[in-house]
């Protein structure tokens, strides 16, 4: 199972940030399709797994330094056979200027944020500046994993050396169509919808309707924007839900099914066996509870 160690600073200088090292197992459920108003910078340690940024998708190799703006939709499959282990860091724009009225935020962190920029989602070995750019993200992760005296002074520095060789490098650019974009945002505010109603009867044909399209237009456009059917994603979302339930609190099964969307036990048992391979009541004894 996913062995997640988190570190979470906003106190000493308030200046607060995410620090994450995370190993995924091909045990593990996917990381849904979700956002944050951080900008995330992931390096891959080693092994590999899917990624799905925007409407990108790939797999990450060892090395890979990995890149989401804020409120980018982004996802995480693990594969068959292979793990990963990574490091993330997180941090809101604002903490470095973002929200100041002067020439460097408008010309760099406000069109970051709003994305009218955007960031190349994965920098390889080989690509311009690729050494320079991997050098400074881990002076960045061993500053925060140490936090030595005076270590947050140097981090904003280092923070933005970042963005200055990813601008330099050119791996930054800009914005794609607004016709895209308007469907980009649906998207966001129809996963939003999903997340609200898990426990309610979704259908294709009701979420299509509300959102203004066809069956069709909207199966199409999901599809091609989170390559997986909304079916899928719906169920997958739902049993993501069930397990944190499962872990996080004592509500019998039959609740954390009906919670989740699934009105028949039999069902619910019988789904969460096939996407987990393991009952329920198995998967909370595994987690100790």
């Amino acid at each position: 199972m996913s062995d997640n160690q988190t570190y979470i600073k906003d106190k000493a200088s308030e200046f607060p940030f995410t620090y994450t090292y995370s190993h995924l197992s091909p045990e593990d459920p996917e990381i849904m399709y979700h956002w944050h108003p951080e900008l995330e910078m992931i390096y891959i340690v080693e092994g590999s797994a899917t990624f799905y940024i925007n409407n990108q998708q790939f797999h990450s190799q060892a090395g890979d330094i990995i890149l989401i703006q804020p409120t980018f939709l982004h996802a995480i499959k693990p594969l068959k056979r292979t793990s990963q282990i990574s490091k993330s860091f997180s941090i809101h724009l604002d903490q470095l200027g973002r929200a100041n009225v002067e020439n460097f935020s408008q010309r760099y962190l406000q069109p970051l944020h709003t994305g009218l920029f955007l960031l190349r989602p994965r920098i390889q070995e080989g690509m311009a500046g690729y050494d320079a750019i991997k050098s400074c993200l881990l002076e960045i992760y061993n500053l925060v994993s140490e936090q030595t005296l005076y270590y947050d002074m140097m981090l904003k520095a280092k923070l933005h050396e970042l963005l200055y060789l990813l601008f330099k490098n050119r791996h930054v650019y800009r914005h794609y169509s607004d016709d895209n974009y308007q469907k980009y945002e649906k998207l966001k505010e129809l996963i939003s919808y999903i997340n609200d109603h898990l426990a309610d009867s979704l259908t294709i044909e009701g979420l299509a309707d509300y959102f203004g399209y066809s069956r069709n237009q909207f199966m199409l456009i999901f599809k091609k924007h989170t390559g997986q059917t909304c079916f899928d994603f719906i169920q997958q979302t739902r049993l993501n839900k069930a397990c944190e339930y499962l872990i996080q609190t004592d509500l019998a099964i039959a609740e954390v099914a009906r919670k989740t969307g699934f009105n028949n036990l039999s069902n619910f048992n019988r789904q969460f066996q096939k996407h987990l391979n393991q009952t329920p009541l198995h998967f909370r004894k595994s987690q100790g509870k």
